[in-house]
């Protein structure tokens, strides 16, 4: 996979599918022997026992969930800090909510040096709406995409997009793909994040 797609990276997760230290240690081995990134989605923004535990197995990414305020990520941001200390790794945050979408400039503004990415929940954004029309295909799920993808580069991250990637999905980043591989730079599936 690494070679015939371009794999980009691993990810696990203590947040929702709740993987266990041993089960981090043993992808880890296998990441290694395959020089693949492997990136840690944490139980919340201020998951310290998490952060510590990917200290300890070596991960090359750390992701968190539901970043809704600057509030919510200054304390991942010293979160990290406090445990990683002038160790350099990657870190992502989701933005995943309508809340988030509301608060982004913010969020952009304290991001901008700390962090590295940002990866769009696209099931957990369109549910935030509580609107049966708006769903991870609609037009309005995409129309944030590209108004985030205006954003994010200006704050010195890249956009990674995610959340019930279908085929559908994936044919319509397809039909105007000089535009969405400007906007995303990563797609990512449960397990697997790979180039757009």
């Amino acid at each position: 996979m690494k070679e015939n797609y371009d794999l980009q990276g691993i990810k696990a997760e203590f947040e929702a599918e709740g993987s266990s230290f041993r089960d981090l240690v043993r992808l880890r081995r296998i990441t290694d022997k395959l020089d693949v990134s492997l990136y840690l989605k944490i139980g919340g923004v201020e998951a310290l026992r998490d952060i510590k535990d990917s200290l300890e197995i070596g991960v090359d990414g750390l992701i968190a969930p539901m970043v809704e305020s600057e509030f919510g990520l200054k304390k991942f941001i010293d979160g990290v800090a406090s445990i990683y200390k002038d160790r350099d790794i990657h870190l992502s945050i989701n933005i995943e909510t309508q809340q988030a979408v509301a608060n982004l400039e913010e969020i952009l503004e304290l991001g901008k040096g700390n962090i590295n990415s940002i990866t769009v929940g696209r099931t957990d954004l369109s549910s935030s709406y509580f609107d049966p029309k708006i769903s991870p295909e609609s037009d309005f799920v995409f129309g944030l995409l590209e108004d985030l993808g205006e954003k994010v580069p200006s704050a010195g991250m890249t956009m990674t997009v995610g959340g019930s990637l279908s085929k559908k999905s994936l044919e319509r980043f397809g039909r105007e793909a000089k535009k969405w591989t400007k906007i995303i730079q990563k797609l990512e599936t449960r397990k697997v994040i790979l180039p757009t």
